[in-house]
C-alpha cells in the first residue's frame, strides 16, 4: 500500500492544540452580547409598564376630585410616587392632566412622560437617554356629589 496513512499523527495533534480554546472565546462573545441584548430589552419594556401604571394610578387619582386643579395635582403626585415607590428614577417627569371633561360621567385623561437614563436600564454604563411614555384614560363616576 501506497499513500499517506489516514491517521492522524503527532504533526496534526499539534496543528489542532487550542483551537478548542478558539471556538469557545468566538461563541462565548455573541452569546454575552445575546444576554445583555435581553437584559436591555426585558428591562425596557418593565419600565414602559411601570410608566404606564403611573398613568393609569394618575388618572384615577384625578378622576376621583371634583376641582380641576385639585385633579391635576393629585395626578402628578400619584405618578411621581408610583414611580419612586416602583423603583424607576427619571432624569425628568413630566405628567400632564387633562380635566376638561371632569364631571360626573366624563372623563380624564393623563399623561407620564419619564426620560430614563440607558446606563439605568442596561447596567453597562451605556450613553445617552430614552423617554419612555404612556397615556390612560379613567371615567368619572356618574353618580358621585358635587359639580
Amino acid at each position: 500500500m501506497t499513500g499517506a496513512d489516514p491517521t492522524p499523527g503527532p504533526t496534526a495533534a499539534r496543528a489542532e492544540r487550542g483551537s478548542a480554546t478558539v471556538e469557545l472565546t468566538l461563541i462565548t462573545i455573541p452569546i454575552v452580547l445575546l444576554v445583555a441584548f435581553a437584559v436591555f430589552v426585558g428591562r425596557y419594556a418593565s419600565t414602559y409598564q411601570e410608566v404606564g401604571s403611573a398613568a393609569r394610578d394618575a388618572a384615577r387619582a384625578a378622576a376621583v376630585r371634583q376641582d380641576p386643579a385639585a385633579a391635576r395635582q393629585a395626578g402628578e403626585e400619584v405618578a411621581a410616587t408610583t414611580l419612586a415607590t416602583r423603583g424607576i428614577s427619571c432624569r425628568s417627569l413630566t405628567v400632564t392632566v387633562d380635566t376638561a371633561a371632569l364631571a360626573p360621567g366624563g372623563q380624564v385623561e393623563a399623561t407620564v412622560a419619564c426620560t430614563v437614563s440607558l446606563s439605568d436600564l442596561g447596567g453597562f454604563g451605556l450613553p445617552g437617554t430614552v423617554e419612555v411614555d404612556a397615556t390612560s384614560v379613567a371615567v368619572v363616576d356618574t353618580y358621585r356629589g358635587g359639580e
